[in-house]
């Protein structure tokens, strides 16, 4: 696999009244990679943020996040340098966009060497969550889901690891759209109804059907964006899936 790996993909929203548009950016950083390059394309404010950190999984995370963000605002409003566009950190620590073109917010996720991002009008909440299924977590995530959504999960309806993976993405990303993050008991964000489709899934909520989520998998990943119910949202998943397992 190459060590800088970028895919960008321009999402429509189609709403009742108009129709929107949003950027999906989705980043793998080696970790053979020289940070020269990321760097570079940091706002002097983010500089200042990233010689602070001193562990190195949370160096990493910060600059493919950044990367990722950067470069789905940038897909999304034309801004040409990367280093102009300044993702400032809100008082609940969410990813708040300065840049030319006011009414641009992003949505970040990062896992293990992976970010993604979705830049979209302010006027459109969304979310976005990646998290690998994996066995080793199971415990930590069953932890999470309510009686019910245990149901929904049954092994002769999905393999448990990936409906746990698929839960918590759901329910990460919604309280990425409210802005609360962790700091909010997750059977607040209960899922309600989840239907199976061809190349994705669709998660519903108990308390907040006014959302949406739709998940997939990308090899051992799974990633759920949260948007309006109202919304129709057309995203290219086979062709990100395509990419994904051509560089992976």
């Amino acid at each position: 696999m190459k060590s800088v790996i970028t895919y960008i993909d321009d999402l429509t929203l189609i709403r009742p009244e108009n129709t929107l548009k949003a950027t999906l950016c989705y980043c793998y950083l080696a970790s053979t990679t020289n940070y020269d390059e990321p760097i570079q394309h940091l706002h002097h404010q983010e500089c200042r943020e990233y010689k602070t950190l001193k562990v190195t999984r949370r160096i990493r995370s910060f600059l493919v996040g950044r990367l990722a963000a950067k470069q789905a605002v940038a897909a999304l409003t034309g801004e040409k340098e990367l280093n102009g566009i300044l993702i400032q950190s809100g008082v609940f620590s969410q990813p708040v966009v300065i840049c030319e073109k006011r009414n641009t917010q992003v949505s970040i996720t990062h896992c293990e060497d992976y970010g993604m991002a979705i830049a979209f009008p302010e006027v459109h909440p969304m979310g976005i969550d990646l998290e690998k299924i994996d066995p080793l977590k199971r415990d930590v995530l069953a932890g999470q889901i309510t009686a019910f959504e245990n149901t929904l999960i049954v092994p002769a309806v999905i393999q448990y690891d990936v409906g746990l993976a698929l839960l918590w993405t759901a329910k990460e990303a919604l309280s990425k759209v409210l802005k609360t993050g962790l700091m909010t008991p997750f059977e607040l964000f209960e899922v309600a109804k989840i239907n199976f489709c061809e190349n994705f899934i669709t998660c519903y909520y108990k308390n907040f059907s006014q959302y949406k989520a739709i998940s997939f998998s990308i090899g051992k990943y799974m990633c759920s964006i949260v948007y309006p119910l109202k919304t129709d949202l057309r995203i290219d998943i086979q062709s990100f899936k395509n990419h994904h397992k051509k560089y992976s």
